[in-house]
C-alpha cells in the first residue's frame, strides 16, 4: 500500500492525473486501494486498473508523460525498454543484493539486534533489507550467539506462534525461497522450519563460505539471513562490489573510520550506518536506487520533483537591447565586446597554479569571490554591531518607570533561559554573540512578561536584517496547552527560530512547551521570584556552554 500511495501523493501534489496499476501478487491490498481511490478522489483524474501481464502490457502500449515502477529488475527492464520506444521518462525503484558489513570494532549485540529486525520485518519481504551479512571472523561466534538470543527475545514462543511475524505472500514465492534453501551449500545454524500450508518460513540463519552461494548471489526477498565470514574489511568491501556493484541499500557496522571508508568504497542507493533499512523509514528523505537497483528518487519533496519539470524561464526587458546588440549581425568589430561581456577567466593557469592578487584578497577579505566577500562583510558588520551588556542595562533605565521593574524581571528570565548565573555579567551578550556567529534565531515565548520583553528586545535590536533573539507575546485562556503548542509552532515557522525558549507559570505550560520542542522550559512562580526547571523538560543545563553544546548537538542531528 505504501509503495503505491506515496508516489501517487507526489503526482497529485504536482498537479498530475494518474493511472494506478497495483500488483496482482497482493490482491487484498489492490482491492482496498481501489475502494479508497473510487470513494476519495476524482475518478476522472485518478483511475485504477486491476490485472496481471495482459493489462500491464496494454497500459505500456499507451503514451505516458511519466512511468513510475516499483518491483523487480526483470520487469523493470521490460518497462524501461517499452518506455524507450516513446522516450517516456521513468522512475524505477528496484531491489538489490544489499550487503551488511559488521567489522570487528562493531557493537556486536546492537548489530545483531538491528539486522535481525531488518530481516524479520514483513517476513523479509522488503527490497531494502540486507541480502547477506559479512562478519569479521574475530567476532563471528559472538555475532551468531547474539543473533540467536535476539530471535529468542523477539519470539519467546517461536515465530510461528505469534501474530508479530508475517507469512510469505503467495505459494510461488514460498516455493522459490524453499528452493534457495535447498540449493545452498551453507549450514543452517538457526531456524529452518517451514509449513507450506501456511506459507510459513521461519527466520533462518545460514553460515555460508562463498559469495557464489545461492543465498548471496540471488536476492532472497524473504526471512533468510546468510552470514559470510571475512578475514578483514578489505575482503568485505571487495566482495560487496563483486556480488552487486550498485545495490539499493548498504548497512555498515563499525567505528566511524570504518563506516566512512565503506561508504566511500561501496556504492549504493542509500546507507543506514549502524542500522538496518532505517534510511528507508524516514518519510521526508529521498529514497531511490543507483545503477541497476533503480533510477530516480521519491518521498518528501522528491515525490513532487519526481512528477514535475523544473522549467528554465528568462524574460528580457526592452532596455537591454543596447547591451544585446553584440549578438546581431554584422559581427565585424564585435568580437572584443563579446569576449568582454561573456568570457569567464579562471583564477588558475594552464599548470593549475592559482593566481594570487593581494589587492583582491584584501578587498574580498580572503573569500575569493564576490558572493563570499559580501557574506564576510555582512558578518563583520553584524559582529561589530553587537551591543554590549551596558547597552541593555542603559536601555532599561530609559523605559517608562512603571515598566522598569517588569523589564528587570524580563532580563532575569532571559538570563535564566540561557542558564547563565555569572555576576555581574548578565549573560545575554554571550548568548547573542553565539547566536549571531551561528546565524541562529532563538525565540523567547512568554505569557506574563510580554510587553516589557517585546519592547526591550525590539528596541535593543532595531532594524537588523538578522535578529538573534525574537519574541512573541500571547494570552491564550488558561489552561490551554494546545493553544501554546500551536502558537509556538506557527511562531517558529513565521520567524525562523531554530530554538524556542518558553516561559510559563503552570504545569500545563511546561508540558506544552516540552512537546513544542522548546530548547529550555522555565517555570515562574506567582511572585516572579522562584524560577526552576520543570521535571517534564528532561534536561539539566546549568551554564551557557552547556546550552551551546545542546544546540550544537541539535544542529548536527538535524543536518545529519
Amino acid at each position: 500500500m505504501n509503495l503505491v500511495v506515496v508516489p501517487l501523493v507526489g503526482a497529485i501534489a504536482a498537479g498530475c492525473a494518474a493511472v494506478v496499476k497495483p500488483s496482482e501478487n497482493a490482491p487484498n491490498v489492490a482491492r482496498v486501494l481501489q475502494h479508497i481511490l473510487e470513494t476519495s478522489v476524482d475518478t476522472s483524474c485518478y483511475e485504477i486498473v486491476q490485472g496481471a501481464v495482459t493489462e500491464t502490457s496494454a497500459l505500456l502500449d499507451e503514451k505516458w508523460d511519466k512511468i513510475f515502477y516499483t518491483g523487480g529488475a526483470t520487469v523493470g527492464k521490460i518497462i524501461a525498454k517499452k518506455a524507450a520506444e516513446t522516450l517516456t521518462p521513468i522512475t524505477l525503484e528496484l531491489g538489490g543484493r544489499n550487503p551488511a558489513i559488521v567489522t570487528k570494532n562493531a557493537n556486536v549485540r546492537l548489530a545483531a539486534r538491528r539486522l535481525v529486525w531488518g530481516k524479520i520485518h514483513n517476513a523479509g519481504q522488503v527490497c531494502l533489507s540486507q541480502n547477506f551479512t559479512m562478519v569479521d571472523k574475530e567476532i563471528l561466534d559472538a555475532f551468531i550467539a547474539e543473533t540467536k538470543a535476539t530471535l529468542k527475545q523477539f519470539y519467546p514462543h517461536g515465530a510461528k506462534n505469534t501474530d508479530d511475524f508475517g507469512r510469505i505472500i503467495n505459494g510461488r514465492q514460498w516455493s522459490r525461497l524453499k528452493k534457495m534453501l535447498d540449493e545452498t551449500k551453507g549450514k543452517i545454524i538457526i531456524g529452518g522450519d517451514m509449513d507450506e500450508s501456511q506459507r510459513y518460513l521461519e527466520p533462518t540463519v545460514v553460515l555460508v563460505d562463498s559469495p557464489n552461494d545461492s543465498l548471496v548471489a540471488e536476492e532472497s526477498f524473504g526471512p533468510l539471513m546468510p552470514i559470510l565470514p571475512v578475514g578483514d574489511l578489505d575482503t568485505a568491501i571487495r566482495i560487496a562490489g563483486e556480488v552487486h556493484r550498485t545495490p539499493l541499500g548498504l548497512y555498515p557496522f563499525g567505528n566511524k573510520q570504518e563506516t566512512d571508508r565503506i561508504m566511500r568504497e561501496v556504492q549504493s542507493g542509500g546507507v543506514s550506518v549502524n542500522d538496518a533499512i532505517f534510511h528507508g523509514a524516514i518519510p521526508t528523505l529521498p529514497f531511490g536506487g543507483v545503477g541497476d537497483s533503480g533510477q530516480g528518487a521519491y518521498r518528501g519533496r522528491s515525490s513532487f520533483d519526481c512528477f514535475s519539470h523544473r522549467r528554465s524561464v528568462t524574460t528580457t526587458p526592452g532596455w537591454m537591447e543596447g547591451l544585446l546588440d553584440v549578438r546581431y549581425p554584422p559581427y565585424e568589430g564585435k568580437l572584443a565586446k563579446f569576449k568582454k561581456t561573456s568570457e569567464l577567466k579562471p583564477n588558475f593557469d594552464r599548470e593549475g597554479k592559482v593566481k594570487f592578487n593581494l589587492v583582491s584578497y584584501i578587498l574580498s577579505l580572503g573569500a575569493g569571490s564576490k558572493t563570499g566577500a559580501l557574506v564576510r562583510y555582512a558578518m563583520v558588520i553584524l559582529i561589530l554591531g553587537i551591543p554590549k551588556s551596558t547597552d541593555i542595562l542603559d536601555h532599561i533605565h530609559s523605559l517608562p518607570q512603571h515598566a522598569q521593574d517588569e523589564a528587570q524581571t524580563a532580563i532575569r528570565l532571559i538570563e535564566r533561559a540561557a542558564m547563565i548565573e555569572q555576576e555581574p555579567q548578565p549573560g545575554l551578550n554571550e548568548l547573542i554573540s553565539y547566536l549571531e556567529t551561528r546565524r541562529v534565531r532563538m525565540g523567547l515565548c512568554t505569557r506574563n512578561f510580554d510587553a516589557p520583553v517585546t519592547h526591550l528586545l525590539q528596541t535593543f535590536l532595531p532594524n537588523k536584517a538578522f535578529s538573534p533573539i525574537v519574541t512573541r507575546e500571547f494570552r491564550p485562556p488558561k489552561p490551554d496547552p494546545a493553544g501554546i503548542l500551536h502558537i509556538a509552532r506557527v511562531w517558529g515557522l513565521d520567524d525562523g527560530a531554530e530554538s524556542v525558549i518558553m516561559v510559563g507559570d503552570s504545569r500545563d505550560d511546561m508540558v506544552a512547551g516540552y512537546k513544542a520542542g522548546a530548547a529550555t522550559v522555565l517555570l515562574s512562580s506567582k511572585d516572579n521570584e522562584g524560577l526552576e526547571r520543570h521535571e517534564y523538560t528532561g534536561r539539566s543545563i546549568e551554564r551557557l556552554d552547556e546550552l551551546v553544546g545542546m544546540l550544537e548537538k541539535g544542529f548536527e542531528e538535524r543536518d545529519r
